[in-house]
């Protein structure tokens, strides 16, 4: 039998059922970016970054030097099998380096 305990019921279920595929089925949504890549400092007083990369897949990879009370520094955007160093260093000094992909 159907009444307004069995209707709630059923909304309920289809609006549980459909969220999931709202959600996933979004063209906005991100894609995977798969990159076998290491950042390193460079330089005499390590305050350059440089990347190296194998495997890059659905993107491109670079190397950001955390710089302290300075503008940060950036290798070129790259992909598989290939490498890259900062044009510049850092004005004081270099708190680490951090790998960015898009």
């Amino acid at each position: 039998m159907f009444n307004r305990y069995n209707a709630k019921r059923a909304a309920a279920l289809t609006t549980a059922l459909a969220i999931p595929f709202l959600l996933t089925a979004s063209p906005a949504a991100a894609s995977t970016v798969y990159a076998d890549c290491f950042t390193y400092t460079t330089g005499s007083n390590n305050d350059g970054v440089g990347i190296s990369c194998g495997d890059v897949v659905g993107g491109e990879a670079r190397g950001r030097g955390d710089c302290v009370a300075a503008p940060d520094v950036y290798t070129d955007w790259i992909g598989a099998w290939s490498g890259s160093t900062s044009g510049s260093y850092c004005w004081f000094n270099e708190r680490g380096t951090i790998l960015e992909i898009r």
